[in-house]
């Protein structure tokens, strides 16, 4: 080994080149995916009838053309297009089986109104697993063997943790570069540790992970073991998400860790990658459609309910408005009115602002109390989320006295305001309402935000129906 460069955190290696995608094949491999697919269910369709036919009208030709969008969307939606370390073909066999059976209903619907033999249908479904298999093991070879002669192609690493398990990543990284990676920095806890390659330089810990990684150019983050409090990183290497670069943990005890699909491996040391911000991917726009359709159709089917608690609210206090506007915080501490019902005898603006909880039991008459109990007050949120202030789903939007202060208090508080506030959420179903536990909720919001799916937001809104409709939601 060679004497490593020791460098101040504030003077971290700046790339000299320009920065490129650490797998260029990973955007356009949908696309060939998409036309090698084509080919194969067209030459399977002339094969096995008359050549002509492909271009009449029929199910056959929707299954041409139609079927092989479906099997790279269904491919998308299972991560086949993650960027990876290892690139083996055979590798990738369980996953294409796991998309061939969520798209055979889709080709029993087309068979079934299809006159043609299923001779035709079986013959296209093995073209496809071969073409799809083929094409993997033509862009992986040509995609190590880029790796293997151009630096430029290979992801620059930065290495967090200074002990053995560190060296062995940087060494097996030189040695293998078909893995695609290329330490360039290490946070050690000993700096002036001499067991680095020439070329690696070593910085000391830095409270500015993001910062060391946004002026090195890095690409790849993995952190291996370290004197280092973990739960320290865990804000740090969220920030380092946001700035797009991909990170890998070494799990503890990874000789006996069995490699998933969540994991990667540079030769023999098990990843775990973590899971990219959901909110970055297409996914999370499906998730705003919904949230708007749903909120425009709830103002629309709703319009008598929130037009009767208008009129019932107006008749009990005419000198008040029948709206509750507060400032809160949304979205990267972006500020928005945030609209109720109002429930409650007004008090001063500051008090509103800045009292945690005013004493309420004095201020909720009998119709606000019935209002709060079925969480009827909170349906005027329906207008912020058509404006795209709030969501159906998120962490509950707070007043910006209280996230100034419990974001300098409360570790991963701010974190949970990487994505539009919500109407409900799973920190809120969990009765994480009111005067409750702050860090357990920043704890359920994150939790939330690592794990979100369609399927959880459907789960939560659920459970939200169920706690209004017994009035169990406050």
């Amino acid at each position: 080994m060679s004497t490593s460069t020791i460098a101040s955190p504030l003077a971290v290696p700046k790339a000299n080149t320009r920065r490129q995608k650490s797998s260029p094949y990973v955007s356009t491999i949908g696309l060939l995916d998409f036309v090698v697919l084509v080919v194969a269910a067209s030459i399977s369709h002339t094969w096995t009838l008359d050549r002509k036919s492909i271009w009449h009208p029929g199910p056959a030709w929707v299954a041409v053309f139609a079927g092989p969008l479906v099997v790279v969307t269904v491919a998308e939606a299972l991560g086949i297009y993650r960027r990876r370390m290892a690139l083996a073909a055979l590798d990738t066999i369980p996953e294409l089986i796991a998309c061939g059976w969520m798209v055979t209903p889709f080709m029993l619907i087309l068979a079934w109104h299809d006159p043609h033999p299923v001779l035709w249908w079986i013959i296209t479904a093995l073209f496809t697993y071969v073409a799809f298999f083929l094409v993997r093991v033509v862009v992986f070879a040509a995609l190590r063997s880029r790796r293997r002669r151009d630096v430029r192609s290979r992801a620059r690493t930065l290495v967090v943790g200074g002990g053995k398990v560190a060296q062995v990543l940087v060494q097996s990284a030189a040695e293998y570069p078909e893995y695609g990676l290329e330490p360039v920095l290490v946070m050690d806890d000993d700096p002036m540790n001499k067991a680095w390659p020439e070329g690696v330089s070593v910085i000391a810990h830095s409270d500015d992970l993001p910062g060391v990684v946004a002026r090195a150019g890095i690409q790849v983050v993995v952190v291996a073991f370290s004197k280092q409090n973990d739960r320290a990183l865990v804000d740090p290497l969220r920030e380092c998400d946001e700035l797009e670069a991909e990170i890998y943990i070494v799990p503890r005890l990874y000789e006996f860790v069995h490699l998933d699909r969540d994991m990667d491996r540079l030769h023999t040391i098990p990843l775990v990658r973590v899971r990219r911000l959901a909110f970055r991917s297409v996914h999370w726009r499906t998730k705003r459609i919904f949230s708007l359709v749903s909120a425009l159709l709830g103002i629309l089917v709703l319009s008598p309910l929130l037009i009767f608690v208008a009129l019932a609210i107006k008749l009990q206090a005419p000198r008040h408005p029948v709206l509750f506007k507060q400032e809160r915080i949304g979205r990267d501490g972006k500020p928005f009115l945030l609209y109720k019902f109002r429930s409650m005898r007004p008090v001063p603006e500051q008090a509103s602002n800045t009292d945690w909880s005013p004493d309420h039991a004095q201020r909720v008459n009998r119709f606000g109390s019935f209002i709060r109990k079925f969480s009827i007050d909170e349906l005027p949120q329906l207008w912020n989320v058509v404006r795209g202030e709030m969501t159906l789903v998120g962490p509950r939007p707070e007043r910006p006295h209280f996230v100034s202060q419990f974001g300098e208090s409360i570790p991963s508080y701010k974190a949970r305001h990487r994505v539009p506030v919500g109407l409900t959420g799973w920190a809120a179903i969990h009765g994480l309402r009111g005067d409750t536990s702050i860090a357990d909720r920043a704890m359920y919001d994150n939790f939330y935000i690592e794990n979100w799916s369609l399927w959880l937001d459907m789960k939560i809104l659920m459970l939200t129906f169920g706690a209004v409709l017994f009035g169990t939601g406050r």
